[in-house]
């Protein structure tokens, strides 16, 4: 410490000063390095004494310097008032752009559909379906919501309304597999395999239709297809999956009491409007398939028959020449075209008693056809005995030679029985004989011819057995 009058050096305790023996000032002059000494350590001491007073003091200390600075500069005000501002603004903008936020949340397809999906999985399904609904008028067009939908009213067991949106969606998105697959059990389960073959006709995606292919019933396919042809044609008709197809030719509609498909259909000459369907082993019915072929394969020549068409009190025996050992003839007695299902030409016709018409149809190798050739007769001999007579007749002698038990054809010892028809006339010796064919009558109902013929003299009522020439003759013995 030195002495505050002459600058000599001092000893703390020394009151005065030994060079010029004045009295040491009490009171230190300033100095700076003191003050901040001190000024630290009065810090220490309200920090000790209270930690919380510092930082008001500090804050005080800092308004202190702002406003000071405000002060000095003549801007504090006009920031202050900018800060307030800004901070308003920010308020305004945090608020609008949470209504804004919440707007267009609350009224968003994707908003709405998770809430509708949430819905769902609570088993909520009529709130489920009130948000699905606004959310298809948001979205028209959408899939997915019509999807959700269905989902919703099979869960409501709503069957007729799944039925119908389901075909609504088919016909909106052809192409979505799920209305499918909701739509078809519904369909299996009620056994309506009809409307099922409907739908899988109609139906663009190859997955759904492999799945169900046993339920489907394609209208058949034909080969060849429709046409005109000079040759005749051996008609094959198709259809996929297990089930019968079954057709007419005459363009009449086919059912399954119509002629059923095995083979080929052989179609030889003239128009055919071939109509066909298909029914499977589910009893679904295919639509009906119609196909017109133009067959011209007719030959030059006719079959030459023997007799010609008229009148006739002596039977005939009608012979049909063949200009072509390749050809066949074919003939029919009742009034309808031949076919190559008919019967087929082989000896010597008998005249029919009556009124009858013959037709004939031949046909070459190449299965060309002739014309048709018709033969109409009408033959009434002079008699003196009817048919119904001259079998009676014959079941006498027989019941006397033992070979019939009575008038009704039973045998002894069976329950078969024996039956007489007679429907044509022939002639031998000169005279006019009524030939009589027998039946056996068996217990199942069966007609078979025995191989036993009768004449039966039309004048005399004499009795021969009889057999016919491949002439169409009559070689008669001994009753």
């Amino acid at each position: 410490m030195k002495c505050s009058h002459c600058g000599s050096d001092m000893l703390k305790e020394q009151v005065f000063c030994e060079k010029c023996g004045k009295e040491r000032l009490l009171v230190p002059v300033f100095e700076p390095e003191i003050e901040d000494s001190v000024a630290a350590s009065m810090s220490n001491i309200v920090q000790e004494l209270s930690p919380e007073i510092q930082p008001n003091i500090h804050e005080t200390e800092e308004k202190d310097k702002a406003i000071e600075k405000n002060v000095d500069t003549g801007h504090g005000t006009k920031q202050i008032n900018l800060f307030v501002a800004a901070i308003v603004a920010l308020i305004i903008f945090i608020c609008v752009f949470s209504i804004f936020f919440y707007v267009y949340t609350e009224n968003s397809f994707e908003y709405q559909y998770q809430r509708a999906q949430n819905a769902f999985a609570n088993e909520n399904y009529d709130e489920a379906l009130e948000i699905a609904e606004l959310c298809l008028t948001m979205e028209p067009d959408s899939v997915d919501i019509r999807v959700f939908m269905l989902e919703i009213y099979q869960q409501q067991e709503l069957t007729d309304v799944v039925i119908e949106k389901c075909k609504e969606l088919i016909a909106f998105a052809p192409e979505r597999q799920e209305p499918y697959d909701i739509l078809i059990p519904i369909y299996i389960k009620g056994e309506e395999y009809q409307k099922l073959s409907q739908l899988l006709s109609k139906c663009q995606i190859p997955s759904v239709i492999e799945k169900y292919a046993d339920y489907m019933a394609l209208p058949p396919q034909f080969d060849p297809g429709e046409g005109s042809f000079n040759t005749s044609i051996s008609l094959k008709m198709i259809a996929g999956g297990n089930g019968t197809i079954y057709y007419t030719l005459d363009g009449t509609k086919p059912s399954k009491y119509s002629d059923r498909y095995t083979a080929p259909v052989k179609l030889l000459s003239g128009t055919y409007e071939v109509s066909a369907i298909y029914i499977n082993d589910f009893g679904i019915t295919s639509d009906v398939a119609t196909k017109i072929y133009q067959i011209d394969s007719f030959i030059d020549i006719t079959p030459e028959i023997s007799v010609p068409s008229g009148d006739y009190v002596i039977p005939q025996s009608i012979c049909v020449t063949v200009p072509d050992e390749s050809c066949t003839v074919y003939y029919t007695t009742d009034g309808t075209d031949p076919t190559m299902d008919s019967e087929i030409y082989t000896t010597a016709l008998l005249m029919p008693l009556g009124n009858s018409t013959f037709k004939f149809l031949m046909v070459d190798s190449e299965g060309k056809e002739s014309e048709i050739v018709t033969r109409n007769y009408n033959c009434v001999p002079d008699v003196l005995f009817t048919t119904e007579q001259a079998i009676i007749m014959l079941k006498q002698q027989l019941i006397a030679r033992g070979e019939l038990f009575n008038i009704n054809g039973e045998i002894l010892g069976t329950t078969d029985r024996k039956e007489y028809v007679c429907e044509h006339a022939a002639t031998a010796d000169g005279q006019v004989y009524y030939v009589i064919y027998e039946y056996l009558y068996n217990s199942s109902g069966k007609m078979i011819r025995t191989g036993n013929i009768y004449a039966f003299s039309v004048m005399n009522a004499q009795m021969k057995r009889a057999a016919i020439t491949e002439n169409g003759y009559l070689s008669l013995s001994d009753f």
